[in-house]
């Protein structure tokens, strides 16, 4: 899952929502811009001193994928904060997305629920670790590949909260913007792309009453395995300074 927007969850909840026959699925794996026939992915973020060297292992995050290449498991670990989000996914025959379940440290925290009519997914219903209502998303529209492109999100008592959309380069996510309830942004997310469909940087804007905060990362793709997947990232901040290194390990199926 695309970790670049997680102010917009509903980016990575949904990509796949939709039963029109006519759309062809995206895997996660095509999501991801993954080659190969992967069965897990490690990926490792570790901070680096000011000198550049690597320090600590700052957070982890472990994907299962199935035969098809669709998410099953997607554990994110964050040893500073020492805190473990999984995520448990299922999907309908067709590769639409079912259900997500997620839980904290051991303890369950909600259900995503896609609910459909006439192949098309209308709702996506978000419930409590008690199993209640706590909001969901509606208004859903999607590219041919099943990719989100406009959401709206709603209370549990139907009142308006948030509306999202995203922008793509085909199948490469390149932006996101974010709106509340009167239509203002809050957040806008901007994608430069590698020759690759790799993000080559991205810019944050977020929008407070009193201030506008931006924030810039720029990366830098250094090694890649036998499979052309790239195995190691470094990060910089908008002065240029290397502040953290990503490092993936894959296990391919044979």
């Amino acid at each position: 899952m695309n970790p670049l927007l997680r102010f917009i969850c509903a980016s990575c909840l949904l990509v796949s929502c939709s039963g029109k026959q006519s759309i062809k699925y995206l895997t996660d794996l095509e999501q991801e811009n993954i080659k190969g026939r992967v069965a897990k992915l490690v990926t490792e973020t570790y901070q680096l001193d000011s000198l550049g060297k690597l320090g600590k292992l700052e957070s982890m995050t472990i994907e299962i994928f199935n035969e098809l290449g669709y998410t099953t498991t997607d554990t994110a670990r964050d040893f500073m904060e020492k805190k473990e989000v999984a995520n448990f996914l299922t999907y309908n025959k067709n590769g639409s997305l079912s259900s997500l379940l997620t839980f904290e440290n051991g303890k369950k925290q909600s259900k995503i629920v896609a609910e459909y009519e006439n192949n098309k997914c209308t709702t996506m219903k978000i419930y409590d670790s008690s199993d209640k209502l706590e909001s969901y998303y509606s208004n859903i529209s999607q590219t041919r590949q099943g990719l989100l492109s406009g959401v709206s999100s709603y209370g549990a008592n139907g009142k308006l909260t948030m509306s999202y959309v995203n922008d793509y380069d085909s199948i490469y996510q390149t932006g996101a913007t974010a709106r509340d309830s009167a239509g203002m942004p809050t957040s806008v997310v901007k994608i430069q792309l590698t020759d690759k469909k790799y993000p080559a940087s991205t810019l944050e804007t977020s929008y407070f009453k009193d201030s506008t905060v931006r924030k810039y990362l720029s990366y830098k793709y250094e090694s890649w395995d036998t499979t052309d997947n790239w195995i190691q990232q470094t990060v910089f901040d908008d002065k240029g300074k290397a502040i953290k290194m990503v490092k993936r390990i894959f296990s391919y199926r044979p």
